[in-house]
């Protein structure tokens, strides 16, 4: 029994001396780190002493069992390079280096710590590829290096790392396509891409990953149409699909979506109609389709989307029901903040949209074919801060509610054929900056 306890005991002190020993090496790999920072005198990282405990006393320096474990630096005002101590924090899982000043190349050595769970370099000064050998990382479940300079290809060995669920990789300058192996991430919650260079199409692979809460892909150079199968992630908050090349229509299976709170596809070169199906993304507040070529009716499954917030639909070729009318369910959208459906063919304003909420912010019906009588009894409130019917056939008066419109900086009847004198309490509204009008008994248009 005695010889047991010694035993234990020696096991003891040897573990306590190698737990000791490995601390110290870290902690001396890491000051040697420090020394390469052009500003290594920074005050955020005064702590990091030689006669400090890097444990307890570090800024930034957490350890698990005598082991640096977590290293983060955010925002410290750092100003370095990659000379980063890899094999000597093999038992690092958060390293989080955001919103510093490091530059030059995620160097291939990175693939060594295998022990990362959380890895963020964002908003940095980072350039070059990423390595291939990031793919070594098979416990990492975040991927943050959005904000940089990189340039190249998303390797294809990126979709080896099984266990992500967040990967940002937006506003770079990354370029080629999306690789299709992004559909192995089965775990993936969020996937941004946004504002780099990529082209080609969006795979469908895309369409494997169920767990998706974000996508954002916007602001590229894809082509191609949207595939069926985004219509399979059914958990999809946010879809950002804005400023691309893609053409197509619409694919009626985006219905599926019945989470989505935004779905934006603007300045593509989209064809066709709107599909029906869009109605049954009840969820949806923020809709932006404008500046496609979209043409056919603006069907009245519209107005089931009555969660709807913002609604853009400008710049395409769409109208309104056979009777030249927009649909009347568009009045079902009691939510609206802003109404955007300026240069399109749309027809004639329902009578209904008098009795639509008052907190719309926006109202723009520009450049249109509405014709008749300019509705002078609409329920807007005070929130109203642009109204424009500029270049449409509508007649009639000035209306009245506009008064109560205190917020309102712009107004915009102009081009129309309204007979009316100018109303003086046009000149009670504060907030008027942008004031345009076009009135028969005037003959001229009056700009201020």
């Amino acid at each position: 029994m005695m010889m047991v306890s010694k035993i234990f005991s020696l096991l003891q002190f040897f573990t306590i001396f190698t737990i000791t020993f490995a601390s110290t090496k870290e902690a001396t790999a890491l000051l040697k780190w420090k020394s390469t920072f052009k500003n290594h005198n920074n005050s955020l990282l005064a702590s990091w002493q030689p006669s400090s405990d890097a444990c307890s006393d570090w800024y930034g320096v957490v350890c698990f069992n005598g082991r640096v474990n977590r290293l983060n630096i955010t925002n410290s005002r750092v100003v370095g390079t990659r000379d980063f101590p890899f094999p000597s924090l093999h038992f690092l899982e958060h390293f989080e280096l955001s919103m510093n000043n490091f530059y030059g190349t995620i160097p291939p050595e990175m693939g060594n710590l295998t022990n990362l769970i959380y890895l963020d370099l964002s908003i940095n000064q980072i350039s070059g590829t990423i390595p291939p050998q990031i793919s070594s990382l098979a416990r990492l479940q975040t991927l943050r290096i959005f904000a940089n300079h990189l340039n190249g290809s998303i390797p294809e060995d990126i979709g080896y790392l099984r266990s992500l669920t967040e990967l940002e990789l937006g506003t770079n300058s990354l370029n080629g396509s999306v690789p299709a192996s992004l559909g192995n991430l089965n775990n993936l919650t969020l996937l941004y891409l946004y504002e780099n260079h990529l082209s080609g199409s969006i795979p469908e692979e895309i369409g494997y990953l169920r767990s998706l809460t974000k996508l954002a892909l916007s602001t590229n150079s894809l082509s191609g149409s949207i595939p069926d199968s985004l219509g399979n992630l059914n958990n999809l908050s946010y879809l950002y699909l804005h400023e691309n090349h893609l053409s197509g229509s619409i694919p009626e299976e985006i219905g599926d979506l019945t989470n989505a709170k935004v779905f934006y596809a603007f300045s593509n070169e989209l064809f066709g109609p709107i599909p029906a199906e869009i109605g049954k993304m009840r969820s949806l507040q923020n809709l932006s389709l404008q500046t496609n070529n979209l043409s056919g009716l603006i069907l009245k499954t519209i107005g089931d989307l009555t969660e709807l917030k913002l609604l853009y639909l400008d710049a395409n070729q769409l109208s309104g029901n056979s009777y030249g009318e927009l649909p009347s369910s568009i009045c079902n959208l009691t939510s609206l903040q802003i109404l955007d459906l300026g240069s399109n063919l749309i027809g004639a304003i329902p009578q209904c949209f008098c009795n639509m909420s008052g907190h719309l912010e926006v109202l723009d019906m520009q450049h249109n074919n509405l014709s008749s009588t300019l509705p002078t009894t609409y329920s807007i409130g005070s929130a109203l801060g642009r109204f424009n019917l500029h270049g449409n056939k509508l007649e009639g008066k000035i209306p009245r509610f506009l008064i109560n419109c205190q917020r309102l900086e712009v107004l915009d009847l102009g081009d129309n054929l309204l007979n009316d004198t100018f109303p003086m309490w046009l000149g009670t509204l504060p907030e008027l900056q942008v004031l345009s009008l076009r009135l028969i008994s005037c003959m001229d248009p009056l700009e201020l």
